[in-house]
């Protein structure tokens, strides 16, 4: 089917209209409310500006009031805050040499705290790294380039469109809702999505985010940034907010210490799966996974977890439902104004899964280096398939019916001492003995009684359980943790025997 001709209903903005001055009015009106400011001085229109065309300070957090009484104070004039130097260029063309050139008025002894510069023309990436590389070494702490696209997307918001009128003469929204109409849209798009997904939570369903601005879809191609800055994509809905809709964004393997307060998750595969990946993207995923999963399933149990990261769609920002979407999509459809940052995400959380869904805050942890940069396919150790490990039928009929609480042989003994990691070993079926259930070791340590509670505080149960006494607390217990696993994926292994 040959592709259909598509008429934009708006074209650019037109910045080289404006003045050399009026274009710093306009980007002064855009930083307005970009941070919490003490105050905006226009110092470019006195044609003495230093360099500055705006001047701001940002507001800044009062000091601590706990100090002794003793210790003098040097209180913080109620007008300071950090200087932030803001300069707007209305040029067709900046490259990397002409942007070093601005930044020169930027002066290394008596920098500013922040620095945007503003400009008509689309940056290339060598002046994003000129930009980045300048200012960090004239010490400035932040810095915004900010280019034609991105001032685009900032006037295209809704709370601009005054703005936009005032410069242009354009309207995107020709009147504005009174507070009755946006609440009533509101909760038209919340009893909406209700219909759709239902009204339970964790359903888990595939959702569409069109850009309301973009007059391409399908056709990918036709943005040659589309997968940097995406005008539509698929997100798994999970749930509802009081404020919108939450979306899945992230879910990757990860390692987390609780007592260091350190984690971290591997980005290579998002454990994600949308229904519009091809099967050649899902048949790779699966391998990456499995190889990824190999590394992640051998961390000690109480240093595995899951990393999630959620956003939220807001209801006052989607401006239609589709609710039976298209061939291309067979899913709902949501219409919403994206951002060029941060695209249909009006904000986000991160948390840690860690065991029987026990949810973790990152709020005060550090992300460290713990998974390598490669993943290997499964190896495994000796299979010990001749061997009996004398356990009760209690333990293997948990085995065999899949009990998740049961991951771990203990003894004081050395009885099971001949494992070691990635070695497996066969548990005889408890109903047929023509059959048996396979574990392979994933994690082995001797440790003393209370110090393996302090790092699983659960497990007092099951060690007292499989020892048959109550160790004391200086004991030295030996510890195995094991996976369940099948004859097929240990004998893949050409290069493995039998004990």
């Amino acid at each position: 089917m040959p592709k259909p001709k598509i008429t934009r209903t708006y074209g650019p903005i037109h910045f080289e209209d404006l003045d050399p001055h009026r274009f710093e009015d306009l980007v002064r009106e855009l930083i307005y409310d970009y941070k919490d400011w003490q105050s905006i001085e226009a110092t470019g229109r006195s044609g003495n500006d230093g360099g500055f065309d705006v001047r701001a300070y940002e507001k800044v957090g009062t000091p601590s009031q706990s100090r002794d009484e003793d210790e003098e104070q040097e209180e913080a004039h109620p007008m300071s805050g950090n200087l932030w130097m803001i300069q707007g260029k209305r040029e067709k063309e900046l490259g990397p040499k002409r942007v070093k050139e601005i930044l020169i008025d930027v002066d290394s002894k008596n920098s500013p705290y922040g620095y945007i510069l503003a400009a008509s023309a689309n940056f290339s990436k060598d002046s994003y790294d000129v930009f980045r590389e300048e200012l960090r070494k004239k010490g400035v702490t932040e810095f915004y380039l900010w280019g034609k696209a991105e001032l685009e997307d900032m006037l295209h918001l809704p709370k601009n469109d005054r703005i936009l009128f005032a410069f242009f003469g354009i309207s995107l929204v020709s009147k504005r809702r009174s507070r009755a109409t946006e609440i009533r849209q509101v909760v038209i798009n919340k009893n909406k999505l209700y219909k759709i997904f239902g009204e339970g939570t964790d359903f888990y369903k595939s959702v569409l985010l069109r850009d309301s601005k973009d007059s391409k879809y399908p056709y990918k191609a036709d943005y040659k940034d589309f997968e940097k800055h995406p005008r539509w994509r698929e997100y798994k809905a999970i749930d509802y907010h009081p404020s919108g809709l939450i979306v899945a964004l992230r879910k990757n393997f990860a390692y987390v210490d609780i007592k260091k307060k350190e984690y971290d998750y591997i980005e290579v595969v998002n454990l994600i799966y949308k229904e519009s990946d091809s099967q050649e993207v899902r048949n790779k995923q699966q391998i990456d996974r499995g190889k990824i999963e190999n590394f992640w399933e051998y961390l000690p149990r109480h240093n595995q977890a899951t990393y999630f990261r959620n956003g939220l769609i807001r209801y006052d920002e989607m401006l239609v439902i589709d609710d039976k979407g298209d061939n291309s999509h067979k899913f709902p459809h949501i219409f919403v104004d994206y951002n060029f940052r941060t695209g249909p995400i009006a904000g986000s959380y991160e948390y840690l899964e860690l065991g029987e869904k026990k949810s973790i805050s990152l709020k005060d942890f550090k992300r460290v280096n713990k998974f390598p940069k490669k993943f290997s396919a499964e190896k495994f150790g000796k299979i010990h398939d001749d061997k009996d490990l004398g356990l009760e039928k209690f333990y293997q009929h948990r085995l065999n019916h899949g009990d998740e609480g049961f991951y771990c042989l203990y003894d004081i003994d050395g009885k099971f001492s001949f494992l070691n990691v990635r070695d497996v070993v066969g548990i005889p079926h408890p109903e047929d003995s023509k059959y048996k259930n396979y574990i392979k070791i994933t994690h082995k340590e001797s440790i003393s009684f209370s110090d393996y509670l302090e790092k699983n505080p659960n497990r007092e149960h099951p060690v007292q359980e499989m020892l048959g006494h109550k160790p004391n607390p200086e004991d030295i217990i030996n510890i195995y943790e094991f996976k369940k696993t099948f004859e097929w994926e240990f004998k893949k292994d050409n290069k493995i025997g039998f004990s």
